[in-house]
């Protein structure tokens, strides 16, 4: 993709969110998406920068980021929430919204299958069994980078005090409650954590720490080094116990360039 056409879709991604405005603003919720969404699109491409790509695939990348949740605008609009489980499936949604609305017409058959791709399973539990090359890559980055910027909003809303003012944020799980017992179990196993078994920001917490291990790209996990992620979690986090804190260790020694337990142990 080259730099014409990245700055095309920009334009209309920036158009598109517009329609969403009411007496030139943008509901708080979509406000968080559309701010996510261009930071996601700019951690693409430090990613794939970082990885070496070449430039054609670097604008790629950048624009899967920018439209990985275009879905989140028409799904907050129609349901009033951003949770899957009840309300639709974004990444699909995504798809629909981007052929719907033409998003990507006069892009080229590869790239537009490749952000179609992309946006459909970036949110899914699992990568598809049958992925070409570029599927695999493309799609990695994405999930790789929809995370990093999914761990500074839960760090920020939290920082900020916007949790308490929007909580649709923190999707219905108590703030102050302590970690679960099967949360803690399927991180210590290495196992994915169902969203379904959260019950507290704690959970939340953990949950993030698997995605850490999961990140596929090393300039991914430096990137969350060089942000002192970790420790802006635990700066914010609202209980703590020594099972928990393991867990902080756990992923300090899967991520590199930690010196000492967290713990302290």
């Amino acid at each position: 993709m080259n730099t014409q056409t990245l700055k095309i879709l920009s334009k209309r991604f920036r158009e598109y969110v517009a329609r969403f405005r009411t007496d030139g603003e943008l509901h708080p919720m979509h406000q968080l998406k559309l701010e996510h969404s261009i930071r996601v699109s700019a951690d693409a491409r430090a990613i794939a920068e970082g990885m070496g790509w070449v430039p054609e695939e670097i604008n790629l990348a950048e624009a899967v980021g920018l439209f990985h949740d275009v879905a989140r605008f028409p799904q907050f609009q129609k349901y009033g929430s951003f949770s899957d489980a009840d309300t639709v499936d974004h990444g699909d949604l995504g798809v629909e919204t981007l052929r719907n609305e033409q998003l990507l017409e006069g892009v080229a058959e590869e790239p537009r299958e490749l952000i179609l791709h992309s946006v459909q399973y970036h949110n899914k539990k699992d990568l598809p069994c049958t992925l070409t090359v570029h599927e695999e890559k493309h799609l990695r980055l994405i999930r790789d980078a929809d995370r990093l910027d999914i761990f500074f909003v839960c760090w920020h809303s939290i920082h900020s005090g916007h949790i308490h003012d929007h909580p649709e944020i923190a999707m219905g799980i108590d703030f102050n409650g302590p970690p679960t017992p099967e949360v803690l179990e399927r991180f210590e196993r290495g196992e994915a954590i169902d969203y379904r078994s959260m019950k507290s920001m704690a959970d939340r917490f953990v949950l993030q720490l698997s995605w850490m291990y999961d990140l596929s790209y090393d300039a991914s996990k430096r990137l969350v080094r060089e942000r002192g992620i970790l420790d802006k979690f635990l700066g914010v986090l609202p209980v703590r116990s020594d099972r928990l804190l393991h867990c902080f260790d756990a992923t300090a020694a899967v991520l590199g360039g930690v010196d000492k337990p967290i713990s302290g142990s």
